[in-house]
């Protein structure tokens, strides 16, 4: 079965690039092979902090501005 998903042009793009660096056959392919990866990545790999709240939407914004 195929679906299709919306992301945004940023997204697509990235993983287009993930693909290519990957030698995937498919944007699929590679994000299963990123997923594979994440699932097997050890929770001390996500930061010393643990308990910090994340990021709002405003802060994410502000630091993906060129």
């Amino acid at each position: 079965m195929v679906t299709t998903i919306a992301v945004r042009e940023s997204t697509a793009q990235l993983l287009s690039k993930v693909k290519k660096e990957m030698g995937a056959s498919s944007i699929d392919e590679a994000i299963i092979q990123l997923l594979h990866e994440a699932e097997q990545m050890p929770k001390s790999r996500f930061g010393s902090q643990p308990k910090l709240k994340k990021f709002t939407e405003r802060e994410r914004a502000r630091f993906h501005e060129l």
